[in-house]
């Protein structure tokens, strides 16, 4: 592996807005990075290897795809993160964004950076921590448009809870607790 760069939250910020990412993307990577946070603190405490460095960057910088695919109205904005960040020079984060859709890392490796990141993104909607229920009915509302969108759902719902259910064997929290350990949550989530 290379001894790749990571961007600081600062550079994560200055990027985000050299795409012209609208602030309220911002104030969910924002949400998500804190989710995120939290999450890889205990883990470490745990002894699982996370890098928190390579994992902030990653958690800010997931939806930097976005805008741009809104502008031009193609593509997947995990696939055109992945290639800005190739493009800026990080490509462990890039590797880390294109996961945050689809987790492409089996369920069965070990924790790392990407699960993270896919699961906190899984529990915000907007800049709002909610439940695994709240966010796929927000995510089949929005995208569940086709038999097609509906069936990729139905998957990653499935394996998102997989997911938690794999993480919370290393935390002294339940993912109902997460809400109320961070501040400024939906009540609905505690």
């Amino acid at each position: 592996m290379t001894s790749e760069q990571i961007p600081g939250e600062d550079s994560c910020m200055a990027l985000l807005k050299r795409y012209d990412t609208p602030d309220h993307i911002i104030l969910h990577s924002k949400r998500v990075w804190e989710v995120g946070r939290l999450l890889g603190l205990e883990l470490i405490r745990k002894n699982l290897p996370v890098d928190m460095d390579l994992l902030r960057a990653s958690c800010l910088l997931h939806d930097v795809g976005k805008y741009p695919c809104i502008l031009d109205g193609s593509g997947f904005h995990d696939i055109r993160g992945e290639q800005i960040l190739e493009l800026e020079g990080f490509p462990n984060v890039a590797r880390i964004v294109v996961q945050h859709v689809i987790l492409r890392s089996s369920l069965d490796d070990p924790i790392a950076e990407e699960h993270v990141v896919f699961y906190a993104d899984k529990r915000v909607v907007h800049d709002v921590v909610v439940s695994l229920e709240e966010r796929f009915e927000y995510l089949e509302d929005t995208y569940g448009k086709t038999p097609q969108a509906i069936e990729g759902l139905r998957i990653m719902k499935e394996n998102t809870f997989k997911l938690e259910k794999k993480l919370f064997l290393h935390l002294d929290f339940e993912p109902n607790d997460l809400c109320s350990l961070l501040d400024d949550c939906d009540p609905r989530s505690r």
